[in-house]
């Protein structure tokens, strides 16, 4: 028999409990963990009333391992439900990885001090991933407390850095043939690296306009058509004609993936990113003046900000990088020396 515990109404739109026999709201508000923290002081303090105070059960002495192993098993029944999308799994799954070989995967896991991760921190991901999993372990009452919660995130830092020509030109001679397309792909269409990794022929729509059609991406949750939302990403003449080209080479299944590597397997993320790694150093294009690397999303960071100059504004930009929000869009609004010197000179050129 289940233990009596607050549970969210979506209908009420707040966290109630039957506890006692009698319907209790114990606070309203959208679901999150301010409502959810809320809720459960207003559950012991509603127990306690009852005359049933809620004795803190103890938490097993979990390894963080076992906890990791947990954790990657919930996941994998959330993508299986569609709660989850299968890349945000693969996404979190490395950032745990290497925080279980940093620190040791066979000691207790509420026994890692916070120091241990602000050590070893890289970026934004690297902190909120074992943040969320140590907040999953107290939700499932596998660990007492989340000792990272203080732990502040480095800032993301949108991505800045657009290729010049040459760049471009010298990533695209100094990699093979199945990268390359993977990296005009990219530049062309201005997806993310995921969306053009995850395209099967299936997704393809030749008429009336070609696009790859795309119904699981980042921001799908976010709109408001919900599970209906698509993503739209339009093709041009070049790239219809190296789609033309796979296909009379592969005949591939309506399931097949589109861009494949040299054995004829999809990409993967860390594939991708041990590539770019390899082609940077081969090229010799290190960091620029605030040390971001060039990476893939590099070259959708250029086409959108191509795009930008072109003309392309506002919600239009943002349906054509797949943006849920304007606002977002506005990191590509920058303009590069050269245009910005174009712009001063035609403001201050005079009429005939």
């Amino acid at each position: 028999m289940r233990r009596p515990h607050p549970r969210y109404d979506v209908r009420r739109k707040a966290w109630i409990t039957n506890a006692g026999g009698r319907l209790k709201v114990l606070a309203q508000g959208p679901k999150d963990s301010q409502s959810e923290a809320q809720a459960w002081t207003a559950f012991h303090e509603h127990m306690a009333h009852q005359g049933c105070p809620v004795v803190e059960a103890t938490t097993p002495e979990l390894t963080l391992g076992e906890l990791a192993d947990e954790y990657g098993q919930w996941m994998t029944r959330q993508v299986g439900t569609g709660e989850m999308a299968e890349a945000t799994e693969a996404y979190y799954r490395p950032y745990i990885q290497r925080f279980l070989d940093a620190v040791g995967g066979s000691r207790v896991a509420s026994a890692i001090l916070p120091i241990e991760l602000e050590r070893i921190k890289r970026g934004w991901h690297s902190v909120q991933t074992i943040q969320r999993l140590y907040n999953w372990g107290v939700k499932m009452g596998l660990v007492s407390k989340n000792p990272f919660l203080g732990i502040e995130r480095p800032e993301p830092g949108g991505r800045q850095r657009t290729l010049a020509r040459l760049e471009l030109a010298q990533l695209l001679r100094g990699t093979d043939r199945p990268f390359r397309e993977f990296l005009i792909a990219l530049r062309r269409t201005i997806a993310r690296p995921q969306e053009i990794r995850a395209v099967q022929w299936n997704n393809l729509i030749r008429e009336p306009v070609p696009m790859f059609l795309l119904r699981e991406f980042k921001t799908r949750r976010q709109r408001k058509q919900g599970r209906f939302a698509v993503r739209r990403i339009p093709l041009d003449a070049f790239m219809m004609r190296m789609l033309e080209r796979f296909e009379r080479g592969r005949k591939p299944s309506p399931a097949a993936h589109v861009f494949l590597n040299r054995l004829g397997r999809p990409w993967t993320g860390n594939a991708v990113r041990c590539r770019m790694r390899r082609l940077r150093r081969k090229v010799g294009l290190g960091p620029d003046i605030n040390g971001e690397e060039v990476v893939a999303y590099t070259l959708r960071h250029t086409g959108g900000s191509q795009a930008c100059v072109n003309g392309v504004r506002d919600k239009r930009l943002a349906e054509l990088m797949g943006h849920t929000r304007t606002s977002t869009t506005e990191r590509y609004l920058h303009l590069d020396a050269d245009h910005l010197h174009e712009a001063l000179e035609q403001a201050q050129r005079r009429r005939a």
